[in-house]
């Protein structure tokens, strides 16, 4: 991309991101949540490999693999597979696009707990803005549906077990390009999905065209653009400023939820939204103070 245009790259990732949760939404409408991880993943794997191979670059040994393997436990298989099977109960999208502005602080969280370290009271006021803001959305959305509890709760577990993959990966610091080491993770996430998947719900879609335009999104937009998008940001050092506007996620997830997923949000569900977006900049705040 062209210098004059580099800006725009942290700003498409949001949209990339934010998209994933109401495409996630519309594809369980004709598919069940360990078939979608299934599609998903062996898509993924799919895509990469050819990138892989055509950049030549050197793959892990069976030591660093072992150690990808442990952490896409966390960040796909663990992270995803809660995610779409809160969102098959009953959660919204925007529920789950709420929770992941609270990922940052229970990034800090994890890595200090890690460390055997106390955060500071400020870090925790963050997270419990984050999780009255999302309270509150619940509250205004379930409209007696336990499901939509359970769910909801199911996506909050999601968001923590990928904050606790992404410290442990982070923590590691593996000698390996960042394609090679997502294409072992997806390899062995399809490994792992496909079976669970035939064994528990069988092969299950609809084979109508937003089926196979929110499947197909999640696996060239969400997975193969976000990552090339990622390395952009590294490279041409705007990961700050994409970490900087991820606050936003909720509030892009709402927009793009509202066609694609026929999700609303209503005005009384708005403060919520806002208070779990303050407590994502909060958190930026007094962590940039240090």
């Amino acid at each position: 991309m062209p210098q004059r245009y580099q800006f725009l790259i942290p700003w498409l990732f949001l949209v990339v991101w934010s998209s994933g949760y109401s495409m996630a939404k519309l594809a369980l409408e004709y598919t069940l949540p360990f078939n979608l991880l299934a599609y998903r993943f062996l898509g993924a794997a799919l895509v990469v490999t050819p990138l892989v191979i055509f950049m030549r670059l050197p793959l892990p040994n069976w030591s660093h693999a072992k150690s990808l393997i442990g952490t896409g436990i966390f960040l796909h298989l663990g992270h995803f597979g809660t995610m779409y099977v809160g969102m098959k109960l009953g959660a919204s999208a925007n529920i789950m696009a709420l929770f992941a502005a609270s990922q940052p602080v229970l990034i800090i969280l994890t890595g200090a707990l890690l460390a055997k370290q106390m955060p500071s009271w400020k870090i925790w006021l963050g997270l419990m803005m984050g999780l009255t803001g999302a309270a509150w959305v619940i509250g205004v959305d379930m409209q007696g549906d336990t499901g939509y509890v359970l769910g909801a709760i199911l996506g909050f577990v999601a968001v923590v077990g990928m904050s606790i993959g992404q410290v442990i990966e982070k923590r590691r610091s593996l000698p390996l390009h960042p394609l090679v080491a997502t294409w072992v993770q997806y390899i062995f996430a399809a490994i792992i999905s496909v079976p669970l998947a035939l064994v528990t719900e069988g092969i299950v879609f609809d084979p109508t065209p937003a089926f196979f335009f929110s499947v197909g999104h999640l696996i060239v937009m969400n997975t193969v653009v976000g990552i090339l998008l990622m390395f952009a940001m590294v490279r041409s050092g705007s990961m700050s400023q994409a970490t900087a506007i991820m606050f936003l996620v909720p509030a892009v997830a709402a927009i793009i939820a509202w066609p694609v997923a026929g999700e609303t949000v209503p005005l009384i569900a708005v403060p919520g939204m806002l208070l779990a977006m303050a407590g994502a900049i909060w958190t930026r705040k007094v962590t940039q103070s240090k």
